[in-house]
C-alpha cells in the first residue's frame, strides 16, 4: 500500500511474513514470489526490526545486511507494480517483535489493521539445531552444540548474530501472542503443515484474498539442513555478492526460479543429514521449552503434544 510517512510516500508492505527462522518461511515467500499479484523485491530486509535504533542496538554482523533507513527502504520498494501486493518476508520480525510491532504501528497507524501476518513455527529443539547447523555451514560457528547453548557463550556473542541464541530465539508464546494481541489477520503454520505443499498453498492464497488459479511451483526444496561435505561450494552458493544482487535486478523471475532450483539441488547434493542426540532433545524439551510449548499450545488452540516427543 502507498503511504506517506517522514515526509516521504512510498510502497510498504501489505502482508508479512515474520518468522520463525530456519522454519519454512522461505518456502512460503518462493511460492509467493511466483503470484503475479504479489511482490518481494528482496528477502530479509529487516526494516522494521531495526528502523530508528542505535547502531550499538544492532548486532554487528547483520548491519551490512539489512535496510535501516526510510529511503533505503522505500527505494527497495520503489519497482511494485500497480495492482501487487507488496510482501516483507524477514524473521529478524518475530525475534524482534517488540520493536518490530511499535514500527510497524508508528508508521501505518490505523491501517495496520489491514495487514496479514503470517508465521511458521517448528519444533523448538529442531529450529534451534537446524539454525546452528546453517551457522556452522556459513562459517559462523565452531563450537559444539552442547557448549553454543551454554548462557556464557550466548551473552558473549549476542552483539555479532541475534541467532546466537538458538534456545531463547525457539521461545514462541510471548511472540505470537504479540502479534495476535496487536494485529487481527494473523495466520499460524507449523512447519508440519508445509509437508502438504499444496494445500498449505490454496489456504494461504484464501487467508491473503489472492487467486489461486496460478502455476506455482511447491515442489523446490529450500535452504537444506545439514554439515557442508563442500565447505567452500556450500559457503560460495549462500554467500552475498554485488553479482548476485545485481543479477536478482536484471534476471527475469522465471529464470530466477530455475537458479534457485539449480543452487537448492546442489546444496541438497552437497549436506550431510544431522540430528540432535535424542537425550540431549528431551533435557530441552522438558527442562527448557515444555511451559512454553504448553501455553502456546492454548493459544493456538492446537494440539502440540507431538512437539515433546524426543523422537519426532
Amino acid at each position: 500500500m502507498r503511504l506517506t510517512y517522514g515526509g516521504l510516500e512510498a510502497n510498504f508492505p501489505d502482508i508479512f511474513i515474520v518468522g520463525a527462522a530456519k522454519s519454512g518461511t522461505t518456502s512460503l515467500a518462493f511460492f509467493l514470489k511466483q503470484h503475479p499479484d504479489v511482490a518481494i523485491p528482496r528477502k530479509e530486509p529487516g526494516f522494521f526490526a531495526f528502523y530508528d535504533r542505535p547502531q550499538s542496538e544492532i548486532p554487528s554482523g547483520i548491519r551490512d545486511r539489512q535496510v535501516v533507513e526510510l529511503k533505503a527502504f522505500a527505494e527497495l520498494n520503489r519497482s511494485v507494480k500497480p495492482g501487487q501486493q507488496l510482501c516483507d518476508s524477514s524473521v529478524a520480525y518475530l525475534t524482534n517483535y517488540s520493536h518490530t510491532i511499535s514500527n510497524i504501528q508508528k508508521i501505518y497507524g490505523k491501517r495496520s489493521d489491514e495487514l496479514k501476518f503470517t508465521i511458521v513455527l517448528r519444533n523448538p529443539v529442531d529450529r534451534a539445531f537446524s539454525h546452528y547447523l546453517m551457522f556452522v555451514k556459513n562459517g559462523l560457528e565452531a563450537l559444539p552444540f552442547e557448549e553454543a547453548i551454554k548462557p556464557e557463550h550466548v551473552k558473549a556473542r549476542i552483539s555479532e548474530q541475534l541467532g546466537y541464541d538458538y534456545l531463547g530465539n525457539s521461545l514462541y508464546y510471548a511472540r505470537v501472542r504479540a502479534f495476535i494481541d496487536n494485529f487481527p489477520h494473523v495466520k499460524v503454520y507449523l512447519t508440519e503443515d508445509l509437508k502438504d505443499a499444496k494445500a498449505v498453498l490454496k489456504d494461504y492464497l484464501g487467508f491473503l484474498e489472492l487467486s489461486d488459479q496460478v502455476k506455482i511451483d511447491t515442489d523446490t526444496k529450500l535452504n537444506p539442513s545439514g554439515l557442508p561435505k563442500n565447505k567452500t561450494l556450500v559457503r560460495s552458493l549462500h554467500k552475498r555478492s554485488a553479482l548476485k544482487n545485481f543479477l536478482k535486478k536484471i534476471l527475469p523471475d522465471s529464470l530466477q526460479f530455475r537458479l534457485i532450483s539449480v543452487k537448492s539441488n546442489l546444496l541438497e547434493k552437497n549436506i550431510t543429514r544431522v540430528i540432535i542426540d535424542p537425550g540431549l532433545k528431551a533435557q530441552l524439551l522438558e527442562e527448557y521449552f515444555k511451559d512454553d510449548i504448553l501455553n502456546l499450545q492454548k493459544l493456538l488452540n492446537r494440539d502440540l503434544s507431538h512437539w515433546l516427543k524426543s523422537n519426532n
